[in-house]
């Protein structure tokens, strides 16, 4: 288990550096092309050789000299910042998807019908089909409706906060991971109760609601796992277009703003090739730290799959 562990922590270093060089890159070769569409601007635009400017960009990262935004703000302490109001959105978000998910998922599963109830299927259907944005944006409308012609403002639609603030965006962010987390909870419990250990228990005697919720359950924990990191993934990626719909001041409206359409393209206040670096590396980082927890925390509660890893270690 140690050994897979550290081969799967010493890819993380490649990844990132990629993650980092892409982004510096993107905002090196991007930020001199809209400054000459600026009419402002006069003069030939020359574009240095990119790795002399990377290698001193990695001098000053290995000195924790992350270079500053584009209104002076160190870049690490603006991601920081940032990454705490967007991390703690996503929190709230996902720990409500996996209580709702689960309970529905279980709630689906019937004896008398052993197979996953039409109105989860139904709800999976609607919700999977549902993008992020498309709710948030019929979720703001109806606010301002209701803020217009009802009895004024009740929850607030845009702002940050640790209160009220955080009702319609939260209920935005669940919707999908709350119906995967629901479905896979569903018919992996299906395809489990169908197996002969369970018939066997209800026969000694037990219930079929203690095979279901003592036995059952914890052998479906790893896909059930597996759809939590699914719904984590994506929760982060839509802070991107739901921060700012909501204006809330994290991480994903902070990219939204570096890659806010200019004058035909980006704009080149923002678009710094600090700034961009350490944003991707920050959210791959992110999305590294949910797969490699997911993964040892699945294994941690099944040992068949620490068996597996066993046998591939010893290959």
């Amino acid at each position: 288990m140690i050994r897979f562990a550290l081969r799967r922590l010493s890819t993380f270093p490649i990844i990132l550096v990629l993650a980092n060089f892409i982004g510096f890159a993107f905002a090196f070769y991007f930020e001199p092309v809209v400054a000459s569409s600026n009419p402002y601007v006069s003069g030939e635009v020359v574009i240095p050789p990119i790795f002399p400017e990377y290698f001193s960009y990695l001098s000053r990262f290995s000195q924790l000299d992350f270079g500053r935004t584009f209104n002076g703000e160190p870049v690490l302490d603006a991601i920081l910042r940032l990454s705490l109001n967007s991390l703690g959105l996503a929190g709230i978000a996902l720990a409500i998807s996996i209580v709702l998910g689960i309970l529905l998922g279980r709630l689906a599963v019937r004896r008398d019908n052993l197979k996953v109830s039409g109105w989860l299927t139904l709800l999976a259907t609607l919700g999977l089909a549902s993008p992020g944005f498309y709710i948030a944006i019929l979720v703001i409308t109806a606010a301002v409706i209701f803020t217009i012609y009802g009895p004024g403002l009740l929850i607030p639609f845009q702002g940050f906060g640790w209160d009220a603030h955080l009702i319609l965006p939260v209920l935005v962010l669940i919707i999908q991971p709350m119906v995967k987390i629901a479905q896979v909870t569903g018919t992996t419990l299906v395809d489990e109760l169908q197996k002969q250990y369970v018939r066997a228990g209800i026969g000694l005697g037990l219930t079929f609601s203690a095979m279901k919720n003592r036995f059952a359950f914890r052998n479906v924990v790893s896909p059930i796992l597996q759809a939590i990191a699914y719904s984590a993934r994506l929760i982060i990626a839509e802070l991107i277009v739901i921060e700012r719909l909501f204006n809330w001041p994290g991480l994903g409206k902070f990219v939204g703003t570096v890659l806010r359409p200019a004058a035909g393209f980006f704009d080149t206040v923002v678009l710094t090739p600090s700034t961009m670096a350490g944003l991707p590396t920050a959210l791959v980082l992110i999305f590294l730290l949910i797969d490699f927890t997911t993964f040892f925390i699945a294994r941690a509660l099944d040992p068949r799959l620490r068996m597996d890893i066993h046998g591939e270690g010893s290959q």
